[in-house]
């Protein structure tokens, strides 16, 4: 994730990026989407915020709207609206906001919200009244840490993003997963849950107000094998799996394939198994090797 070393000023101080900035105004959107589908063995899992369209244009456009009623309401006003595609930290600013505390799996944790929330906000040449920040109410609780499948926490608060199923299954493009995290992966093909669901804060979480499904909660990997290219762009455009390509789709559908040791599977695998591209070739051969015969 080269990208988090770029922009350092702007990480360490908002006026590096806006030299105006007196404020920051942080705003939280839930992406939970509930979905009653029974789970079908085979299928590979989404992360939930997966499933709408990709949420960066939405929640621009929702915080220039947010700008202009600024600007409006104080004229003179000027605000630069941002996601999680600026340098910005907006974990740091949301935390310093009140809309939570950084829990032991890293993730912005609500009472009122649990976790299953994005982040947008814009900084103003306008000082506004500060909120008072959240306590951790955490506790001894370590749910989240013991249900990482791949030991990805060295500790609380502390991800190691080598050890990540989400890292590997959207970052970790044109390279083979690790073998020894395959195994841990499961069932997930993009993203991965697994602290969030384990986390008690999360019986809170609202359902989504401004997003809507635009995907299920689970693909089946033989579809996603036998897609071209061209295929998956249309299938996914505007989506957060467009993000990751073709191939590290497919990568992780073939690594879904072996964790299912489901042997129906086979003839995909053989295909793939004899595919030009070697990141694919070795993580079928792989799978093959985990069907029950």
């Amino acid at each position: 994730m080269g990208y988090m070393e770029r922009d350092p000023q702007a990480r360490a101080d908002v006026r590096a990026w806006f030299p105006e900035a007196r404020s920051v105004a942080v705003a939280a959107f839930s992406y939970r989407i509930p979905d009653d589908a029974p789970e079908l063995p085979g299928t590979g899992r989404l992360a939930a915020y997966a499933r709408p369209p990709d949420y960066h244009d939405t929640l621009k456009e929702i915080m220039r709207d947010a700008a202009r009623w600024c600007s409006e309401r104080w004229p003179g006003t000027a605000a630069k609206p941002f996601v999680d595609t600026s340098p910005l930290l907006e974990r740091l600013y949301a935390r310093a906001a009140g809309l939570g505390w950084v829990g032991k799996n890293t993730m912005l944790l609500s009472r009122k919200a649990g976790s299953y929330f994005l982040l947008a906000g814009m900084a103003l040449d306008r000082e506004l009244a500060p909120d008072t920040p959240v306590s951790d109410h955490c506790g001894s609780c370590r749910r989240c840490l013991d249900a990482c499948p791949t030991d990805a926490f060295a500790e609380a608060r502390v991800l190691d993003a080598s050890r990540c199923v989400a890292y590997f299954t959207v970052e970790h493009r044109k390279k083979p997963i690790p073998e020894a995290f395959r195994e841990g992966h499961g069932d997930w093909l993009f993203g991965c849950d697994a602290c969030q669901e384990a986390c008690p804060w999360n019986r809170f979480a609202k359902e989504a107000r401004v997003f809507e499904a635009r995907l299920p909660p689970r693909l089946d990997p033989e579809e996603i094998v036998a897609m071209t290219p061209e295929e998956f762009h249309l299938r996914f455009k505007g989506t957060p799996l467009r993000r990751t390509g073709w191939a590290a789709l497919v990568r992780n559908a073939l690594l879904v394939m072996g964790n299912s040791k489901d042997p129906a599977h086979r003839n995909s695998l053989e295909r793939y198994a004899r595919h030009d591209d070697a990141v694919l070739a070795e993580q079928a051969r792989w799978s093959l090797a985990q069907l029950i015969r």
